[in-house]
């Protein structure tokens, strides 16, 4: 491939990406991937050509967990050192790339990489075996683009050359599930009022002994069905907060009597999902936040710790830091959007350490896999 022809591909790959909306900043979802870049390709200071301009094109896919593969061509067309002869310079490359959990509050996920393949210089008849080995940045534009900063080390194991190729470019991402399809096909459904159920709801809650008070409820269904990006989501339709306590002449209760009516109230429940390999908390789940919120507002001496869990799939210092970041995620939404006083939300992961069930089935694994928010009266 020349290098007019890998230069023209590099611009009109820029030019196709430039189309793409910016919806709203998220990493880059599960598909085909096309990586436009350039670059600089740093010759072993044993080989006979000068180092220069790289221009490379990435085919892979992004698996729906932190594994992606893809095959590279790079373009480093450049000179002998001594004779100053035009070298062409063809390099191949199938590589895999191990994401590491994405800093939510930047958009960014580091990742590693490894491969192998051969390069091409015209100066040279042997194309010997090379591997790689290095990692990169990725900052998410959107659900199908982001920026992507890439380092390599270049070995060729017969000869011992080194060399380094650093590079910039564009990530596409390709027949990945949009937000609505995949909305539908977790069976997800906005929470339905129902005042009958609610109605319902509230006579089967058994009150609370008034010599036997309790002090804490916790939630105990999942507020985000999946917290391992190995796993499938599935969200149940769930219900909403209950209605804030008031007395039977419709004036607030006290302090104490609110302590006893939040205790006795049913376990609340809400439908969050977080896109596979992400811990930023999309906008379209507010409204489920929300509601939270406002039984916080409503019962002032109450406090919530958002709990992270998943199931024991994949390392465990992953989920452990996926679990955290995503407990942490919710409780950002009810302190920084709705105002919460952050003295009254903290947020904790606990990984896999602590499963409802064995993980010995896909549905107790799905169970598993959840956010915990444990509501508690502080009235002394």
């Amino acid at each position: 491939m020349s290098f007019t022809f890998a230069k023209r591909t590099l611009i009109s790959s820029l030019v196709a990406a430039a189309s793409f909306s910016s919806v709203a900043l998220a990493q880059p979802q599960p598909g085909f991937t096309i990586t436009p870049s350039i670059g600089h390709y740093d010759m072993d200071n044993d080989r006979d050509e000068k180092n220069d301009t790289a221009y490379s094109l990435g085919l892979g896919y992004q698996f729906d967990n932190p594994w992606a593969v893809e095959f590279v061509y790079l373009n480093a067309d450049t000179k002998s050192a001594q004779t100053g002869n035009k070298v062409d310079v063809d390099q191949y490359r199938l590589d895999g790339l191990y994401h590491l959990p994405n800093v939510s509050h930047y958009n960014l996920t580091p990742y590693l990489a490894a491969g192998v393949g051969t390069t091409d210089f015209s100066s040279n008849p042997d194309n010997n075996v090379e591997i790689n080995a290095g990692g990169g940045l990725k900052y998410a534009i959107n659900d199908s683009l982001a920026l992507r900063a890439d380092f390599r080390l270049v070995n060729d194991v017969e000869d011992h050359h080194v060399d380094k190729v650093s590079s910039i470019g564009l990530q596409m991402t390709f027949g990945h599930k949009g937000n609505h399809e995949a909305s539908q096909e977790m069976d997800f459904q906005p929470i339905d009022y129902d005042e009958n159920v609610d109605q319902a709801t509230e006579e089967m809650a058994e009150p609370t002994p008034a010599n036997e008070p309790e002090t804490i409820t916790e939630i105990e269904q999942p507020i985000i069905a999946e917290d391992n990006p190995l796993m499938e989501n599935t969200v149940k339709q769930e219900e909403p907060l209950p209605e804030p306590p008031v007395t039977a002449d419709g004036t607030e209760p006290s302090l104490s009597e609110q302590a006893a009516v939040v205790a006795a109230q049913p376990p609340i429940k809400l439908n969050i999902q977080f896109a596979s390999n992400q811990t930023q908390v999309q906008q379209k789940f507010y409204p489920e936040i929300e509601k939270l919120a406002t039984f916080l507002m409503e019962n002032p001496n109450t406090t919530v710790v958002i709990e992270g869990h998943t199931d024991d799939t994949g390392a465990a210092s992953y989920n452990q830091k996926v679990s955290e970041e995503r407990a942490n995620a919710i409780a950002d939404v009810l302190v920084e959007i709705f105002g919460i006083p952050e003295s009254r939300v903290s947020a904790i992961g606990y990984g896999e350490d602590k499963p409802l069930f064995d993980n010995d089935s896909a549905e107790h694994r799905q169970a598993n896999r959840r956010v915990v928010a444990v509501i508690s009266d502080n009235q002394a």
